[in-house]
Order: C-alpha cells, then sequence, then structure tokens
C-alpha cells in the first residue's frame, strides 16, 4: 500500500481556492432562512452577528468586503454568518408555549427550579447558567451552583416533566422544549474572539 503524501498550504492559497463565498463554509440550509424568519429573533443574536447580518443580508456587503473591513479572512466571516443562522434556526424551531413556562409549572417545580430552567432555556449553555443563579440567589459553599450540579438537576426535570406529562398538554411542550435545549446545548453561546472584537464598533461606526 502506497504511503499518503500530505501538502502543506499556505493560508491564502487555502483561502484563494475557496474565495467564491457561495461555496466557503457553505451550509446547505442556509436558504431555509427568509427575511420574515430573521426578523422575530434578531434581538436573540449575540450583537455582533446581528451587525454582520445587517452588513451582509441588509447593506447587501459581500463576505470578502466584510472580512477587510473587520481585518479578518473571509472564512472567519462564512463561520459567524453560518453560526447566526444556526441560531436563527434553533430559535425559529424551538418548541412554543401557549402561556408563560413559570405559569405552567409552578404546580410542579419551586420558584429556584423554574429559575434554573428559564435560564437555561435562555443561555443554553450550563456553565452561564449557574454563574448567572449564583449571582442572582447569593450561593456560595456547598450550595453554590456548578456545571455538573446544573447537568444533574436538568436531567431531573426532564425525568420529572415525562412522568407527569399525560396530566396536562402544556407539560408535554414544557418536555418537548427542556429536550430540544438538551439536544442543542451550547447553541446560543457567544465565543470571545479577541481579534475579530478588537475595534469593532470602531470600524462599524464608520461604515453604519
Amino acid at each position: 500500500m502506497g504511503r499518503i503524501m500530505y501538502k502543506n498550504m499556505d493560508p491564502l492559497e487555502i483561502e484563494n481556492r475557496f474565495s467564491d463565498e457561495k461555496n466557503f463554509f457553505y451550509d446547505q440550509e442556509e436558504n431555509s432562512l427568509s427575511y420574515d424568519d430573521f426578523v422575530p429573533f434578531l434581538d436573540r443574536l449575540p450583537s455582533k452577528e446581528r451587525d454582520l447580518i445587517k452588513l451582509y443580508y441588509y447593506m447587501d456587503k459581500k463576505q470578502k468586503e466584510i472580512a477587510e473591513i473587520f481585518s479578518v479572512t473571509q472564512g472567519a466571516i462564512s463561520h459567524r454568518l453560518s453560526r447566526a443562522g444556526k441560531r436563527l434556526r434553533f430559535l425559529r424551531d424551538m418548541p412554543k408555549l401557549n402561556d408563560g413556562i413559570d405559569i405552567i409549572l409552578k404546580p410542579h417545580f419551586n420558584t429556584f427550579e423554574i429559575d434554573l430552567i428559564t435560564t437555561m432555556i435562555e443561555t443554553t449553555c450550563q456553565s452561564k447558567t449557574a454563574e448567572l443563579l449564583n449571582i442572582k440567589h447569593r450561593l456560595d459553599g456547598d450550595g453554590k451552583m456548578t456545571q455538573v450540579k446544573i447537568r444533574h438537576k436538568f436531567e431531573r426535570f426532564i425525568e420529572r416533566l415525562k412522568k407527569n406529562k399525560k396530566s396536562n398538554s402544556d407539560l408535554a411542550v414544557c418536555l418537548k422544549l427542556l429536550v430540544y435545549i438538551q439536544d442543542n446545548l451550547y447553541m446560543m453561546h457567544e465565543v470571545v474572539l479577541p481579534h475579530f472584537d478588537k475595534g469593532y464598533r470602531v470600524r462599524l461606526h464608520k461604515i453604519c
């Protein structure tokens, strides 16, 4: 069997090969989003992704133009736009409740448990949920929440809903919602990239 040979490629050569933004980091689900899909959920996106969507979809700028504006690669812009699209689809397809989830869960969960559930739905991040709950409820010592504790509690809440879903149709939707979050952990978590963020607002102000 012959040996497989690997060739080191210059990053610029790689980018030039995929400079057509229709193919660069191509997302086959991109066309599943329309303007009407965007609007209700834009405020839930990280601010930088909202800005990129505005530049790309509303101001009709090319990915390469946007990359030059922010001194990053086209790949970085394409990745950010793709990530924003995934978040928008996640928000669009999230199971919807007729009433507020706190009202539905109140007979079955205590105030802290409901707070944990709603924070997980908002952040989709176990560590961020632990951080926010610790601050809000002033938890420390043995009572302090951790990522592991959040995960275990959230899993138990799902099991509890499975046992009670037949008693109330809204509880069945709540169960779908919690399982949906469990299957999409960290979907709304924003990764901070210093090289991308440096001077971001200054450059954006100049073009908007």
